[in-house]
């Protein structure tokens, strides 16, 4: 019976995601001059994030126009339920894609949902507030829902055993939290996969604290905040949300878990770090709220967060050496190799996963790119800032040790196109899309290159409010031979920054800005879009980045422009 409710809920969204699609620049510019608001192309949702809310993404000559801007979020809200699911993308096995992304990840699912959050907060004329104070609103309703579908998906019994470290002996047990995704109605997945995935409540109780403080701000507009408040937090004797997320962060940080490219066991520093990142959002929501260790609620919760949260502060430290962060430590043999410095072209010429020959550095991912983004775009406590010469350097061996192999580069720069597109990581043996030549491995991914973007976002706005030591400029310089020419300046990084944007935006499919997961990197079909088409957490990772492109270009303004900003 399960099997067919899936199938029919299935056959049912593909109708409406299909439908919800088709977002073009006419049919939205039409819709918007005329102020329809009922239009049948776009969900509810689709419909108020591109009605101009997020208009401001689009200024002082962005990559993207005001109407694409609209579509990219269009097109993520069509993968967003109204119960809160959050699909990683409307796909089943077809003869493009052989892998199926129907499902709700834990992962895609909280970052995605983080990234809407953060457009609407900063957005202009208190978008923010006009969606919570309106109970009718599409936004408000994706916030709660999403909020309120966690315990449900976390408190079930979990019939996977295949979990570390009991399984090298003989089954042990799993915890539904620690589950990596769900069906679409909600159950846990059973079929074999990396287990544990314990990144997916820390992510989703960043999203709750980050809410929860944006309520706090607003709350004489909001008729019910109070209400909303008590379910993600809880209080006087009962758990909320949040609180039980943060427990389970709490509880679970000391052991290893399967990284965020669901290959390898072992310590990340994207795990650490997210986990970090959610229990100081969880003490930041407990001291304004006056909860701390010094009252009954929340009992031992508060101090354990804070205890815990700078333990973690020194797991993400043994990542770092003098010159570069590696993405995992202490990792078992999984379906990655070792991702070095010379993997690219050992594999594309060996077909190896395990080429002999290897060169350092290792561990080469840009899974630290991102998380460092993510923590950054946070509280403002990274372990490491973006502009940090450590990150930058290991950004500049992520793009030397990938960039330079994909033929799509090369052929992007005879189109006049300056920036450049990477990858998950030297010597990826993914490709997504069934039996898949050697050549065909490790392509370029949206997340990955917009991640590039983003943090060069980061690295302009600290270099505009005169955060970098001589040893990040230095850096920073060197980067700069990998990406363009002439003098490292704020306004310099921001047109990098651009310049990535604009190679990936080459490659999306127009008209409707559509995304996939991948673009191929070699052969006949080079430049085209490959993996699951329509992925959310490409659409969540292009607004994520020209919100840090927003931000950094008024870091900018305040240090006064020169030439290089004529225009802007």
């Amino acid at each position: 019976m399960a099997t067919v409710l899936r199938k029919s809920t299935f056959l049912v969204f593909l109708v409406l995601a299909v439908d919800a699609n088709r977002c073009d620049e006419e049919t939205l510019l039409k819709q918007r001059l005329r102020g329809e608001r009922n239009h049948t192309s776009l969900n509810p949702l689709g419909l108020e994030l591109s009605d101009g809310k997020l208009d401001f993404l689009a200024e002082d000559n962005a990559p993207y126009t005001a109407q694409e801007v609209g579509c990219i979020a269009a097109n993520m809200a069509s993968n967003m339920f109204r119960n809160g699911t959050v699909v990683a993308a409307p796909a089943k096995v077809s003869s493009n894609h052989s892998n199926d992304y129907f499902f709700m990840w834990q992962r895609d699912a909280a970052m995605s949902m983080r990234s809407l959050l953060r457009v609407i907060v900063d957005a202009p004329n208190r978008t923010f507030a006009s969606s919570m104070s309106n109970t009718t609103s599409a936004i408000r309703n994706q916030f709660m829902s999403y909020t309120l579908l966690l315990p449900q998906l976390w408190n079930q019994s979990d019939p996977n055993t295949l979990c570390p470290p009991w399984y090298k002996e003989t089954p042990g047990w799993c915890v539904p939290m620690g589950e990596p995704k769900y069906f679409v109605n909600g159950s846990v997945y059973t079929k074999s996969w990396g287990r544990p995935q314990n990144d997916g409540p820390a992510l989703a109780a960043v999203f709750m604290g980050e809410f929860f403080n944006a309520i706090l701000d607003v709350e004489d507009e909001v008729p019910d905040a109070d209400e909303l408040q008590q379910k993600i937090l809880g209080g006087g004797g009962t758990t909320g949300v949040l609180y039980d997320a943060l427990n389970f962060v709490n509880t679970w940080y000391n052991e290893g878990s399967v990284g965020p490219w669901e290959e390898v066991y072992g310590r990340q520093f994207f795990v650490s770090e997210v986990q970090r990142l959610a229990l100081k959002e969880g003490v930041r929501v407990c001291n304004r709220k006056g909860f701390n260790s010094s009252v009954q609620w929340p009992k031992s919760g508060y101090a354990n967060w804070v205890y815990s949260a700078k333990n973690l502060a020194t797991v993400s430290k043994s990542f770092i050496s003098e010159d570069l962060v590696q993405a995992t430590a202490g990792r078992q043999q999984g379906l990655a190799g070792p991702k070095c410095s010379n993997s690219e072209p050992l594999l594309q010429s060996t077909g190896e996963v395990w080429p002999k020959d290897l060169r350092s550095p290792c561990e080469l991912d840009v899974q630290t790119l991102i998380v460092t983004n993510f923590v950054a775009a946070g509280i403002g406590d990274p372990v490491l800032p973006p502009h940090d010469h450590r990150i930058i350097n290991t950004a500049g061996k992520i793009v030397e040790s990938m960039a330079r192999y994909y033929e799509v580069n090369a052929v992007d720069r005879t189109k006049g196109l300056v920036g450049l597109l990477i990858g998950r990581y030297p010597g990826d043996t993914y490709c997504g899309y069934g039996a898949c030549a050697k050549t065909d491995y490790g392509n370029p991914w949206f997340i990955a290159t917009h991640a590039l973007a983003e943090f060069l976002y980061f690295v302009a706005r600290a270099w505009c409010q005169d955060r970098l030591t001589i040893e990040d400029a230095k850096a920073l310089s060197v980067l700069w031979k990998q990406l363009t020419r002439g003098a490292v300046t704020g306004w310099n990084a921001l047109e990098m920054a651009d310049s990535v944007m604009k190679n990936a935006k080459a490659h999306v499919v127009m008209p409707g800005v559509h995304m996939s997961e991948q673009i191929k990197k070699n052969g006949p079909d080079v430049g085209q879009q490959a993996g699951v088409p329509d992925l959310t957490w490409s659409y969540a990772s292009a607004l994520s980045a020209l919100l840090a492109r927003h931000k950094a270009i008024a870091a900018c303004r305040l240090r006064g422009c020169s030439g290089a900003c004529r225009g802007r």
